[in-house]
Protein backbone atom coordinates (compact mmCIF):
# COMPACT_ATOMS: atom_id res chain seq x y z
CA UNK A 1 0.00 0.00 0.00
CA UNK A 2 2.98 2.28 0.44
CA UNK A 3 3.56 2.09 -3.27
CA UNK A 4 0.07 3.37 -4.10
CA UNK A 5 0.01 5.89 -1.29
CA UNK A 6 3.05 7.63 -2.70
CA UNK A 7 1.39 7.80 -6.16
CA UNK A 8 -1.85 9.13 -4.66
CA UNK A 9 -0.01 11.82 -2.64
CA UNK A 10 1.98 12.83 -5.74
CA UNK A 11 -1.25 13.04 -7.80
CA UNK A 12 -2.93 15.18 -5.13
CA UNK A 13 0.12 17.47 -4.93
CA UNK A 14 0.14 17.76 -8.75
CA UNK A 15 -3.59 18.61 -8.85
CA UNK A 16 -3.12 21.20 -6.07
CA UNK A 17 -0.10 22.73 -7.84
CA UNK A 18 -2.01 22.91 -11.13
CA UNK A 19 -5.02 24.44 -9.36
CA UNK A 20 -2.89 27.05 -7.56
CA UNK A 21 -1.14 27.90 -10.84
CA UNK A 22 -4.51 28.33 -12.58
CA UNK A 23 -5.81 30.53 -9.71
CA UNK A 24 -2.61 32.65 -9.82
CA UNK A 25 -2.90 33.20 -13.60
CA UNK A 26 -6.59 34.09 -13.22
CA UNK A 27 -5.83 36.56 -10.37
CA UNK A 28 -3.00 38.23 -12.33
CA UNK A 29 -5.24 38.63 -15.38
CA UNK A 30 -8.03 40.15 -13.24
CA UNK A 31 -5.54 42.51 -11.56
CA UNK A 32 -4.19 43.61 -14.97
CA UNK A 33 -7.71 44.21 -16.34
CA UNK A 34 -8.71 46.19 -13.24
CA UNK A 35 -5.55 48.33 -13.49
CA UNK A 36 -6.22 49.04 -17.18
CA UNK A 37 -9.85 50.02 -16.48
CA UNK A 38 -8.81 52.40 -13.68
CA UNK A 39 -6.12 53.94 -15.88
CA UNK A 40 -8.64 54.45 -18.68
CA UNK A 41 -11.12 56.09 -16.28
CA UNK A 42 -8.41 58.41 -14.97
CA UNK A 43 -7.14 59.36 -18.43
CA UNK A 44 -10.72 59.81 -19.64
CA UNK A 45 -11.34 62.27 -16.82
CA UNK A 46 -8.05 64.02 -17.51
CA UNK A 47 -8.81 64.19 -21.22
CA UNK A 48 -12.26 65.64 -20.49
CA UNK A 49 -10.78 68.29 -18.17
CA UNK A 50 -8.25 69.20 -20.86
CA UNK A 51 -10.97 69.36 -23.54
CA UNK A 52 -13.11 71.58 -21.28
CA UNK A 53 -10.13 73.87 -20.65
CA UNK A 54 -9.43 74.18 -24.39
CA UNK A 55 -13.12 74.86 -25.09
CA UNK A 56 -13.12 77.59 -22.45
CA UNK A 57 -9.99 79.13 -23.98
CA UNK A 58 -11.52 79.02 -27.47
CA UNK A 59 -14.66 80.73 -26.19
CA UNK A 60 -12.58 83.44 -24.50
CA UNK A 61 -10.53 84.01 -27.65
CA UNK A 62 -13.68 84.10 -29.80
CA UNK A 63 -15.12 86.77 -27.51
CA UNK A 64 -11.95 88.81 -27.79
CA UNK A 65 -11.78 88.37 -31.55
CA UNK A 66 -15.29 89.76 -31.82
CA UNK A 67 -14.15 92.61 -29.57
CA UNK A 68 -16.41 91.63 -26.71
CA UNK A 69 -13.30 92.16 -24.56
CA UNK A 70 -13.35 95.94 -24.26
CA UNK A 71 -9.97 96.31 -22.65
CA UNK A 72 -9.33 96.21 -18.91
CA UNK A 73 -7.65 93.72 -16.62
CA UNK A 74 -7.18 90.56 -18.66
CA UNK A 75 -8.85 87.65 -16.80
CA UNK A 76 -6.33 85.16 -18.18
CA UNK A 77 -3.07 86.96 -17.37
CA UNK A 78 -4.04 89.70 -14.94
CA UNK A 79 -2.39 92.36 -17.14
CA UNK A 80 -4.04 95.53 -18.40
CA UNK A 81 -4.94 95.14 -22.09
CA UNK A 82 -6.10 97.65 -24.70
CA UNK A 83 -8.44 96.62 -27.50
CA UNK A 84 -8.44 98.53 -30.77
CA UNK A 85 -11.75 100.16 -31.48
CA UNK A 86 -12.82 102.21 -34.42
CA UNK A 87 -14.31 105.29 -32.83
CA UNK A 88 -17.68 106.02 -34.38
CA UNK A 89 -18.65 109.69 -34.56
CA UNK A 90 -21.61 110.64 -32.42
CA UNK A 91 -24.66 111.77 -34.35
CA UNK A 92 -26.52 114.71 -33.03
CA UNK A 93 -30.20 114.95 -33.79
CA UNK A 94 -31.27 117.83 -36.00
CA UNK A 95 -27.91 118.41 -37.69
CA UNK A 96 -27.60 117.65 -41.35
CA UNK A 97 -24.79 115.37 -42.34
CA UNK A 98 -22.11 117.06 -44.43
CA UNK A 99 -21.21 115.30 -47.67
CA UNK A 100 -18.19 113.06 -47.21
CA UNK A 101 -15.01 114.07 -48.97
CA UNK A 102 -13.61 111.59 -51.44
CA UNK A 103 -10.75 109.63 -49.90
CA UNK A 104 -7.33 110.25 -51.32
CA UNK A 105 -6.03 107.57 -53.70
CA UNK A 106 -3.21 106.65 -51.32
CA UNK A 107 -5.62 106.02 -48.43
CA UNK A 108 -7.97 103.97 -50.62
CA UNK A 109 -5.16 101.67 -51.76
CA UNK A 110 -3.87 100.97 -48.24
CA UNK A 111 -5.60 97.79 -47.08
CA UNK A 112 -3.50 97.35 -43.90
CA UNK A 113 -5.39 97.70 -40.62
CA UNK A 114 -3.90 97.49 -37.12
CA UNK A 115 -5.98 95.16 -34.96
CA UNK A 116 -4.00 94.73 -31.72
CA UNK A 117 -0.64 95.29 -30.07
CA UNK A 118 0.56 92.66 -27.60
CA UNK A 119 3.52 92.99 -25.23
CA UNK A 120 5.28 89.81 -24.04
CA UNK A 121 6.57 90.40 -20.49
CA UNK A 122 9.02 87.51 -20.60
CA UNK A 123 10.68 88.34 -23.92
CA UNK A 124 10.15 92.12 -23.59
CA UNK A 125 8.88 92.10 -27.15
CA UNK A 126 5.97 93.81 -28.92
CA UNK A 127 3.89 91.88 -31.44
CA UNK A 128 1.27 93.58 -33.58
CA UNK A 129 -1.72 91.92 -35.23
CA UNK A 130 -2.54 93.52 -38.58
CA UNK A 131 -5.11 92.66 -41.20
CA UNK A 132 -4.38 92.94 -44.89
CA UNK A 133 -7.71 92.59 -46.61
CA UNK A 134 -9.23 89.50 -45.01
CA UNK A 135 -5.93 87.95 -43.81
CA UNK A 136 -4.52 88.48 -40.34
CA UNK A 137 -0.79 88.54 -39.55
CA UNK A 138 1.22 88.62 -36.32
CA UNK A 139 4.24 90.84 -36.96
CA UNK A 140 7.34 91.90 -35.06
CA UNK A 141 10.01 94.51 -35.77
CA UNK A 142 11.97 93.46 -38.87
CA UNK A 143 9.13 91.51 -40.51
CA UNK A 144 7.67 92.46 -43.89
CA UNK A 145 3.99 92.99 -44.76
CA UNK A 146 2.87 93.91 -48.30
CA UNK A 147 6.45 94.82 -49.17
CA UNK A 148 6.85 97.12 -46.15
CA UNK A 149 9.40 96.56 -43.38
CA UNK A 150 8.17 96.94 -39.79
CA UNK A 151 10.54 99.43 -38.13
CA UNK A 152 8.79 100.32 -34.86
CA UNK A 153 6.14 98.79 -32.62
CA UNK A 154 5.25 100.38 -29.28
CA UNK A 155 2.20 100.64 -27.00
CA UNK A 156 0.29 102.91 -29.35
CA UNK A 157 1.59 102.61 -32.88
CA UNK A 158 3.19 100.53 -35.64
CA UNK A 159 5.48 102.19 -38.16
CA UNK A 160 6.36 100.55 -41.47
CA UNK A 161 8.47 101.72 -44.37
CA UNK A 162 9.11 100.85 -47.97
CA UNK A 163 11.53 102.38 -50.48
CA UNK A 164 9.50 105.59 -50.86
CA UNK A 165 7.37 106.16 -47.75
CA UNK A 166 6.79 105.68 -44.04
CA UNK A 167 3.39 104.31 -42.89
CA UNK A 168 1.95 104.80 -39.41
CA UNK A 169 -0.97 102.90 -37.84
CA UNK A 170 -2.09 103.74 -34.32
CA UNK A 171 -4.24 101.97 -31.78
CA UNK A 172 -7.25 104.24 -32.34
CA UNK A 173 -7.48 103.38 -36.04
CA UNK A 174 -5.68 106.40 -37.50
CA UNK A 175 -3.41 105.82 -40.49
CA UNK A 176 -0.71 108.05 -41.87
CA UNK A 177 1.66 108.04 -44.80
CA UNK A 178 4.69 110.26 -45.24
CA UNK A 179 7.12 110.10 -48.10
CA UNK A 180 10.77 109.86 -47.17
CA UNK A 181 11.32 113.44 -48.29
CA UNK A 182 9.07 114.64 -45.46
CA UNK A 183 5.71 115.53 -47.05
CA UNK A 184 2.62 113.96 -45.50
CA UNK A 185 0.52 112.08 -48.06
CA UNK A 186 -2.97 110.66 -47.53
CA UNK A 187 -3.17 110.71 -43.74
CA UNK A 188 -6.50 109.94 -42.12
CA UNK A 189 -5.42 111.35 -38.77
CA UNK A 190 -4.24 114.75 -40.03
CA UNK A 191 -0.56 114.17 -39.47
CA UNK A 192 1.94 111.36 -39.08
CA UNK A 193 3.76 111.17 -35.78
Amino acid sequence: MNKYTLLIVMAIITVLAAGSLAVRVFMQRNHFNRTVKEALKTSEGYDQKFIDMVDNLENELALRASFGFSGRKDPMTGKERIVVRNPSPLRRPGKAKAPAAAPSPAAAIDSVKLTAIIFDDEKKLYTAIVMVGERSFAIEVGDYVVGRKITTINNERVIMEDDLSFYSYDITGNKGKRDKLGAAVGTTSGRMR
